[in-house]
């Protein structure tokens, strides 16, 4: 959809007729200039291939709500008849809270209907311009331009419409702030200033969706039928949400709607308990979407938001599950044709990861030994937290509930400390370690001695297993082998920097990741050259993980901690 209402008509005179040939002259229409949403924060869980690596993490602050196609309607410069139709009476008499609908394609066709019937726009405010000072919107003065139309639609209408629906007002929601005019002819013939700042829900085709009831009564949730794509802007490449046909270039493909008063019946649940719930029942969702084909070999990711405090108390409960691609600089990839058919993302067929081969899914977990000095935690540096430390290889280790003891015994590890991820309204820009830790080593063991270059082609190596996508997603970071960490020489890896998901307009002129892979220690933990490969392979791929926002206990669940 182009980003500006339809062109104009010719005027008189050309081609498209004179002015004593009304015949000639096309019939009046509508174009519809962008609409007012507040800026939906959107939430990714990401389900692509890193060298055969499942990332699961966040993404943030993706827009929803401000792309092209959005656009408050008005009649536009062709001939509309200025009085005695039913059309100028509906328009005259509207007011906050009457409800219109016309035929497709026909908006001055306009009437007022029962809000409880199908309808396609509910009035907010009639406001009329000539009470305002200023030449502007005089008996002389012009028309408004398209780009003012817009202006006029946020400085008019969005405050009109959140008094009009006070608590009710979603800042998330699925009904779209629009304003209706009468056009350049009656602004000019009979001096028509007066404006319907409402409501209306954007469907396919620029045209509007029916709907019943007050937008008050009703669930808001911006959420679609399984099966239905939503819409990308060429030029910034955002989705519009609105409905196109899957055939057509889209940035998401929807698969699935979460109802979260299912399992929070009551007040509005905290966001780690959200995100939980929303994430299983999305995956599950998407899985049985896309059978028998694997959301991992479409090389999508999976994408769901949350639900906020104001959306909560406007009585929304529900979220959309969606599929799409990221660009990794804010935009999002163009998709052609549903996941399940012959799918293009930017034109090109996905290229689906290596498997993981089953020798990693099915690993025996590894017990952790205590430390032999437990004092020695104390005085570990505090830069590296006790939940960011791995050893290779290491599995989760599943153990049964016991009573509460007084003392745990000397081979039990120390729980992991969970931290969820959230997203940041603003960058922070705080510098993040994830070190990747060897296992003590025992003093019968002979440490692996390789030359460094090799050592460096081995990290070279690793890094082309990560796919070509993916690659060209990582921003603003840097990869460095040096010999032991100056604090820990037990380190294997360590990220340092903002992860890509933590990321926003202020992190701009930030340092640059760094990716840290230690050589020394490395070799210490391999018996031989084919376990320094693997474990080279292991450790780079955990460490890009980390630029890619995702969490040690993620990682530990697909077996790459």
């Amino acid at each position: 959809m182009s980003q500006a209402p339809e062109k104009e008509a010719p005027e008189a005179g050309t081609a498209a007729g004179s002015p004593g040939d009304p015949a000639k002259r096309p019939p009046p229409g509508f174009a519809w200039p962008r609409g007012l949403q507040a800026t939906a924060t959107r939430r990714a869980l990401l389900l692509t291939a890193l060298g055969g690596l499942l990332i699961a993490g966040l993404v943030t602050a993706i827009p929803a709500g401000s792309g092209p196609g959005r656009l408050a309607g008005y009649i536009n410069s062709e001939p509309v008849p200025s009085t005695g139709t039913k059309s100028d009476a509906a328009f005259n008499r509207a007011k906050g809270g009457d409800c219109l609908t016309w035929p497709d394609a026909t908006p001055e066709s306009a009437s007022i209907v029962n809000c409880a019937d199908d309808h396609k726009f509910e009035v907010a405010e009639s406001v009329d311009m000539r009470t305002f000072p200023g030449a502007e919107y005089g008996p002389g003065a012009s028309p408004p331009s398209p780009a003012r139309i817009q202006q006029m639609t946020q400085e008019q209408c969005e405050p009109a419409v959140h008094n009009y629906l006070g608590p009710k007002f979603d800042p998330a929601s699925k009904f779209m702030v629009s304003l209706l005019w009468a056009g350049d002819r009656a602004w000019r013939q009979s001096g028509d200033r007066r404006m319907l700042c409402g409501l209306q829900l954007p469907g396919a085709n620029n045209q509007q969706e029916v709907f019943k009831g007050k937008v008050a009564d009703v669930d808001q949730s911006k959420v679609w039928p399984a099966g239905t794509c939503l819409g990308i802007d060429s030029a910034t490449n955002q989705p519009t949400d609105v409905p196109v046909d899957c055939a057509a270039p889209h940035a998401m493909e929807v698969t699935g709607t979460v109802n979260l008063a299912e399992k929070f019946p009551g007040a509005l649940p905290a966001e780690p308990d959200q995100d939980g719930f929303i994430k299983d029942s999305c995956t599950k969702m998407t899985d049985a979407y896309l059978a028998p084909t694997k959301l991992r070999t479409t090389t999508l990711t999976l994408i769901y938001p949350t639900v906020s405090l104001p959306s909560w108390s406007a009585g929304s409960r529900q979220v959309a599950c969606s599929i799409g691609a990221t660009l990794g600089n804010g935009g999002w990839a163009t998709l052609v044709n549903s996941a399940k058919g012959q799918l293009l993302i930017n034109g090109q067929a996905p290229v689906p990861p290596p498997d993981i081969p089953e020798e990693r899914l099915t690993m025996p977990p590894i017990p952790v030994q205590a430390p032999s000095q437990p004092t020695q935690a104390s005085t570990a540096p505090d830069a590296i937290p006790p939940n960011n430390q791995h050893l290779p290889g290491q599995q989760p280790v599943v153990t049964q509930p016991q009573a509460p003891a007084t003392q745990a015994p000397a081979t039990q590890a120390p729980p992991a400390q969970v931290e969820p991820l959230r997203i940041h309204p603003h960058g922070h820009h705080r510098h993040r370690r994830h070190p990747h830790r060897r296992p003590p080593r025992e003093a019968s063991r002979v440490p692996v001695r390789m030359d460094p270059q090799r050592f460096d082609e081995l990290v070279s190596d690793a890094l082309d297993l990560i796919p070509a996508e993916l690659a060209a997603a990582m921003d603003n970071v840097v990869i460095l082998v040096e010999d032991r960490h100056p604090e820990d020489a037990e380190l294997l890896g360590l990220y340092e920097g903002v992860a890509l998901t933590e990321r926003d307009s202020d992190y701009a002129g930030s340092l640059p990741d760094a990716i840290t892979i230690y050589r020394e220690a490395l070799l210490d933990a391999c018996d031989s050259d084919d376990d320094v490969v693997e474990e080279v392979a292991i450790t780079v791929i955990h460490e890009i993980a980390h630029h890619f926002g995702i969490d040690d206990d993620r990682l530990e669940e697909l077996g790459w901690a």
